[in-house]
């Protein structure tokens, strides 16, 4: 596995280099090669637990460095649900990596938002609260359908998008952007916070960090939920 993801970064950073040079010949020569070759990486089933986090870590570390490309974004997403889908998902990847597949009933289960920093998608989407993870560039990686309905938009039009575009530049500055530093700084967060947008419904939000194999805090996992008392606010 180690070799593939380092083949795949030789290509990449070639290709990089092919398009600020100008070099079109080459681009499209390294264009028709980093496909397969990210491929021989998420297509190759995995032997043990770090060889997962090496398939994660590969697609994470792409989303950051495309993040400025929606279509890219996107892409990268997808294959992020689909090794959710292989190695947590209700069925249990036995379908062929990169095939659209029939959506398949959600299992209930109890709640673990994150372990050893992967993410169990089909239990975020069965949860009754809003969940959804920011990375430590304060945009969408994931989020459930329940948070994406409060915005009125599918959960994969968030994937890439900045949080400030949704609570506003000035309540991210005064007080999101805090709470999300420390949880990337390892922390556990929890508020409370009244929000506007429903009808300043009091709402407590918990931060979790989501780490890599290496102990990397990726981003945030945050669930809000509904509760009768607020202390803090910080609309969402």
């Amino acid at each position: 596995m180690k070799a593939l993801v380092e083949l795949f970064w030789f290509k990449y950073s070639q290709l990089q280099h092919a398009v600020k040079v100008g070099n079109e010949n080459l681009v499209a020569m390294l264009d028709r090669e980093i496909e397969p070759a990210l491929m021989a990486v998420l297509q190759r089933e995995a032997r043990d637990a770090s060889e997962i986090r090496s398939q994660f870590q590969l697609v994470v570390d792409l989303l950051r460095e495309e993040s400025e490309d929606r279509a890219c974004v996107l892409r990268q997403a997808h294959n992020f649900k689909l090794l959710l889908d292989r190695y947590f998902g209700a069925e249990e990847a036995a379908r062929p990596f990169g095939r659209a597949d029939a959506e398949v009933a959600r299992p209930m289960a109890v709640p673990r938002i994150a372990e050893d920093g992967l993410l169990n998608e089909a239990i975020l989407d069965s949860l009754p609260d809003r969940v959804f993870v920011v990375t430590t560039d304060y945009r969408y990686l994931y989020s459930n359908p329940l948070n994406a309905e409060s915005f009125r938009e599918k959960p994969i039009d968030l994937v890439g998008r900045h949080v400030a575009e949704f609570i506003g530049v000035q309540r991210f500055e005064d007080d999101a952007k805090r709470y999300l530093d420390r949880c990337f700084a390892g922390e556990v967060v929890e508020f409370d916070y009244m929000s506007p947008r429903r009808g300043n419904a009091m709402t407590h939000c918990r931060m979790t960090p989501c780490r890599s194999s290496a102990g990397k805090v990726l981003g945030a996992i945050l669930v809000l939920q509904e509760r009768v008392e607020s202390c803090d606010p910080m609309a969402a």
